[in-house]
């Protein structure tokens, strides 16, 4: 790595990798050696003019790498390329997650939350830029987890005749993971300059106006059957209008722009659930209640049973309208983290490196840099609806075709999870090394000034 950057460098993010000129020695980046390793070639990245480079190898243009750790490289390679982002290091799940577990007294809790303000930020001098070790996203997620099964346990035990709890159950179920997701992310943005009452606007609003966008898109029928254009484009958007006009609040960094785009996407995510919970075809609530309760009817109608039967029956149905939504909501809880928060957090925070502090304007939707990332979460969200862009893709016709299609469908699932928060922890790194490069612009800034007061400088050459 070289040396530190200018504070005009600081204030911008620059281009994607690009492959070194000549293999000479780059000191650092591979110790002790004067040339790449057979057959790879140097790839040097520079996160914004000025500022510092570094070097990682991958396997020259037409070879092909030896082995499947090789192969996974060249594929963590192209990925970063795209993305703009550069390899993880020092990054650790187990270090990250260290202090998940750990006793933090309640009072931790309302520090911990009460930044973003004027008087609650801390200077740049002071932030930590290593990597975070969030706890308190596991503390939400046990207070709506408990409540939620708390809801459950009470209307069970009632014989589930008391339907003016499900509402507090969809909304437990449906908020819990999302929001778990969001206290992470704001975890993850080491400058606290963020207030939770900022999250509150962008998870509430931009919820509202990015879901409100999509179904208005979805009315074109041309595009109808692609969500992953239509949502990632109408989430991103909800994130520009709500921060529009925010230059001056200092949110230049990109880590920013992920904590904005994964509050988004999580009220995006929230409100979905609550909408597939009781109007989703074939298992949300309502739709179970009104199919068995017609059937019931009809049979009634007929003469094929009695009417004590047809009450037991719609009773049932009340219960199996039940059983679906708690399993949709189970399964859409599970999901919720590897969707739409970390879509929105990669789309958003790619914007903000090209946006930074200055006023957003259409040119920068139109930036290379922000472009190739934000087909990652395009991309990963078709995937992850392939049945609705391609709707005759799987049409399994025995009961074992229908359990392989399921495990393909969550083997793909399972791919863009991982791709998403591949890519989204380089970034978090990128945003980190953005920090710390203000960090030591701003202090060596300070330093000069100190010592241009004191006329250090001059005694210093002097001496």
């Amino acid at each position: 790595m070289s040396a530190a950057s200018s504070p005009q460098a600081a204030a911008s993010f620059a281009a994607a990798p690009q492959p070194s000129a000549t293999p000479a020695a780059y000191p650092g980046a591979y110790p002790g050696a004067q040339a790449p390793p057979p057959g790879m070639v140097p790839v040097t990245y520079q996160a914004y003019p000025g500022g510092p480079q570094q070097v990682y190898y991958v396997p020259a243009q037409g070879m092909q790498p030896h082995g499947g750790v090789g192969l996974l490289q060249s594929i963590q390679a192209q990925i970063r390329h795209i993305a703009s982002t550069d390899q993880l290091e020092g990054f650790s799940l187990s270090q990250t997650f260290s202090e998940t577990f750990k006793h933090h007294d309640p009072r931790a809790e309302e520090e911990y939350a009460m930044v973003g303000s004027a008087l609650t930020t801390p200077p740049i001098e002071m932030v930590d830029t290593s990597w975070p070790k969030p706890w308190m996203f596991f503390r939400m997620l046990m207070l709506l987890g408990v409540a939620a099964l708390v809801l459950w346990g009470v209307f069970y035990f009632t014989g589930q005749k008391e339907l003016n709890l499900l509402p507090a159950l969809v909304f437990m179920g449906a908020f819990a993971m999302p929001l778990a997701t969001l206290v992470f992310i704001f975890e993850m943005n080491t400058p606290r300059n963020v207030s939770v009452i900022q999250l509150g606007k962008l998870f509430l609003v931009g919820g509202v106006v990015g879901l409100c966008m999509a179904i208005l898109e979805y009315q074109v029928q041309a595009i109808a059957n692609f969500p992953g254009p239509i949502e990632e484009s109408s989430k991103l958007l909800a994130v520009i209008l709500v921060m529009y006009g925010m230059r001056g609040a200092g949110y230049k960094f990109e880590l920013n722009g992920i904590l904005f785009g994964c509050a988004a996407g999580a009220g995006f995510a929230c409100f979905e659930t609550c909408g597939y919970a009781l109007f989703n075809s074939g298992a949300g609530f309502v739709s179970v209640l009104q199919t068995e309760t017609i059937q019931a009817v009809a049979k009634l109608a007929q003469g094929q049973i009695t009417q004590t039967q047809a009450v037991a029956a719609v009773n049932q149905a009340t219960t199996d309208a039940v059983a679906s939504m708690v399993s949709l909501l189970e399964l859409r809880g599970v999901l919720a983290p590897f969707g739409h928060p970390v879509w929105t957090a990669i789309a958003a925070g790619a914007f903000w490196r090209v946006k930074q502090d200055r006023p957003t304007s259409l040119g920068m939707l139109t930036d290379g840099r922000f472009l190739m990332a934000f087909l990652i979460p395009v991309l990963m969200h078709t995937l992850w609806d392939i049945t609705v862009t391609f709707p005759n893709l799987f049409n399994p016709t025995t009961d074992s075709q229908q359990t392989t299609d399921n495990w393909v469908l969550y083997g793909i699932m399972a791919f863009t999870a991982v791709i998403s928060w591949y890519v989204l922890f380089t970034m978090i790194q990128q945003g980190l090394n953005q920090v710390r490069d203000v960090k030591k612009a701003q202090l060596q800034a300070t330093l000069n000034h100190v010592e241009a007061t004191l006329g250090l400088g001059q005694k210093r050459f002097a001496v």
